[in-house]
């Protein structure tokens, strides 16, 4: 299995949103820019960056699905802004942080946190470094590939993490499934210098979550809300780490990412390295497919945790993983019938059914009550719902109603 290249689009919209508020763009419509160019950056607590992965012309901002892109024509001369690759050895922790920041690195299995300010602790208080290499979404192997054919950059990486933050033990995590890499990885790791822990998880579902991975590594359960670091432990996917060779080792910011192509309407199966801002209905057609709602759903990311797409210009982000094609189901909707399946199935022991009502009903204080915000939106109650209630659809729109009370709260 190899990591294939698709050509790039003429237009690439790069993503304004960030896991926190919006960045603000640094370059004017009509203007050019060069491969890796800094084109939009946030400040603050979670600030952020993104670069052009193209060189060419700004068009000027635009909006897909009600997010706001910034819009870059290829000129497909890929003229490069001038690349310095870093002097590692001579950082201090907070060179190693703001480089974090200037390369736009985040968290790239689906949360989009800002690497720098989840690395932002006291060297030696980290306990446990965790790689998370749990890719248990079904359909999803991006990371394994990455682990498969990229094993010496990620080591790489890790001596700089190790140099920085000096946690006491480097655990990687990886299921059953994909056993057959713990020897490699672990020979490779020797070479470096490393002495990693391997932990084989069995295939299970959700354990790819933070703090899921947490306990089943070390045996902690850490309550949502609270800061891992505070508790002495990091996780970090290992497509983050991928994406922070490419800056270390080659002073390139995150423009790139590895995704999987697949699902059970796809013709061609695949890991791809695509440019951050494709959209996804140029990989379609690159791939041998199409945009066609009423045949089948695209969804940006894994089946579980991704997002239905509902326009061929949405594009790959930094948390997008894979871009998958399924066939339309027809569920057949019926009353919540109170089976408490749901609550069973919650890995963060919350009541899911009562998202439902307390949404219909506007009531932001029981969605409170019921802890919605607790939910890691695993999709897990759904799965297994047999009544087929929109269990996702309310908890994605209860959280939105959330954030928009606390936005208005805060104006």
């Amino acid at each position: 299995m190899e990591i294939g290249v698709l050509p790039d689009p003429a237009l690439l919209y790069l993503p304004l949103a960030t896991y926190q508020g919006d960045m603000d763009v640094v370059v004017d419509a009509g203007q050019s820019v060069t491969m890796y160019q800094l084109v939009a950056a946030s400040s603050g607590t979670f600030a952020a960056t993104i670069h052009a992965p193209v060189s060419g012309e700004v068009l000027g901002v635009t909006e897909i699905a009600a997010e706001r892109y910034l819009t870059i024509k290829n000129d497909f001369c890929y003229t490069e802004k001038a690349l310095t690759v870093p002097d590692t050895a001579a950082w201090t922790s907070e060179d190693f942080l703001q480089y974090l920041l200037y390369a736009g690195i985040e968290g790239s299995g689906g949360a989009r946190f800002p690497t720098h300010l989840k690395y932002r602790v006291a060297p030696s208080t980290i306990k446990t470094f965790i790689i998370n290499g749990a890719e248990c979404e079904p359909y999803l192997s991006a990371d394994y590939i990455l682990m498969k054919t990229a094993g010496a950059k990620l080591m790489a990486v890790l001596q700089i993490i190790q140099r920085m933050l000096m946690p006491d033990e480097i655990v990687l995590a990886i299921e059953q499934q994909h056993k057959e890499l713990a020897v490699p990885l672990a020979q490779m790791a020797k070479q470096f210098g490393l002495d990693i822990a391997l932990k084989i998880l069995p295939n299970t579902y959700p354990q790819g979550g933070e703090l899921q991975l947490i306990k089943s590594v070390t045996g902690i359960e850490i309550a949502k809300g609270s800061i891992p670091a505070h508790h002495g432990m990091i996780v970090s996917n290992v497509g983050t780490l991928w994406a922070m060779a490419g800056a270390f080792l080659e002073g390139k910011p995150y423009t790139e990412r590895i995704i999987t192509v697949s699902g059970n309407r796809s013709r061609t199966l695949g890991n791809y390295r695509v440019k951050i801002g494709t959209p996804l209905g140029h990989i379609l057609r690159e791939t041998q497919h199409e945009w066609n709602q009423q045949a089948q759903t695209v969804i940006l990311g894994g089946p579980m945790m991704g997002r239905a797409a509902v326009s061929p210009l949405q594009p790959i982000h930094k948390g997008v993983g894979g871009l998958l094609l399924l066939e339309n189901a027809d569920p057949q909707q019926m009353n919540c019938i109170a089976c408490g399946y749901c609550v069973d199935a919650c890995p963060q022991h919350l009541m899911p059914l009562e998202f439902v009502r307390h949404n219909q009903e506007e009531d932001l204080h029981q969605l409170k009550a019921f802890h919605l915000e607790d939910c890691i939106a695993c999709g897990a109650c759904a799965y297994v719902c047999p009544s087929d209630v929109p269990l996702m659809y309310h908890i994605q729109v209860g959280k939105e109603k959330l954030r928009q009370e606390r936005s208005d709260t805060s104006v």
